[in-house]
C-alpha cells in the first residue's frame, strides 16, 4: 500500500514537471550528448569530459529513451522506478530485520513520508538510484549475517558495483 500510494502521488509530477535548472537540465544534456555521440562509456558535456559524475544515471536515462523516445518525463520515470524499488527494498529490509510485517509496513510508510523522499523521489539526480543501491547492499549484508554466503556476496557485490557507477 505505501508503494502504491507513493507511486500514485508522484506519477503526476513525473508527467507534468519540466526539468529543473541547473542540475536536471545538465544531466539531461549529458545523457543527450551521450546518445548523440554514441560514447556510452565516458559522459561528456559540451564536448568536454564530464568525468566527475559516474555514468549509471545517464545509462538509465538512455535506456528509457530507447523505449519512449527522447522525453524529459522518461528520465523522471526512471528515477521514480528507483524510488519505487527503494520502497520495496525498505519493506523487505525492515521485515528481514524485525520479522514483523507491521514494522516493515511502518518503515515503508516512514520512508515514503519523509520530506527528502517526497522532494527527490522523482528528481533527475544521483541520490535516488544510490539509495536503491544502498538498500540492496544492506539486504545482501543480511544474507551474509544469516549464513547465505553465496547470495550475500552476490547481492552485496552487485549493489556496491552499481553504487560505484551511480
Amino acid at each position: 500500500l505505501p508503494l502504491l500510494a507513493a507511486f500514485a502521488l508522484l506519477l503526476p509530477m513525473v508527467l507534468l514537471m519540466p526539468a529543473l535548472p541547473i542540475d536536471e537540465t545538465r544531466y539531461l544534456a549529458v545523457a543527450w550528448e551521450m546518445r548523440q555521440s554514441g560514447d556510452f562509456l565516458v559522459p561528456h558535456l559540451n564536448g568536454a569530459t564530464y568525468a566527475h559524475k559516474p555514468p549509471l544515471l545517464f545509462w538509465l536515462i538512455n535506456a528509457g529513451w530507447l523505449v519512449t523516445g527522447v522525453q524529459a518525463w522518461t528520465a523522471r520515470a526512471m528515477t521514480l522506478a528507483c524510488s519505487s524499488a527503494s520502497l520495496a527494498l525498505m519493506h523487505r529490509l525492515a521485515w528481514r530485520l524485525s520479522g514483523s510485517v507491521a514494522v516493515a509496513r511502518l518503515a515503508t510508510w516512514l520512508l515514503a513520508g519523509t520530506l527528502y523522499f517526497g522532494l527527490f523521489a522523482n528528481a533527475i539526480m544521483f541520490d535516488v538510484p544510490l539509495t536503491t543501491c544502498v538498500l540492496l547492499a544492506l539486504l545482501g549484508v543480511c544474507d551474509l549475517v544469516a549464513g547465505r554466503m553465496r547470495r550475500g556476496v552476490l547481492v552485496t557485490g552487485a549493489a556496491i558495483g552499481l553504487g560505484i557507477l551511480v
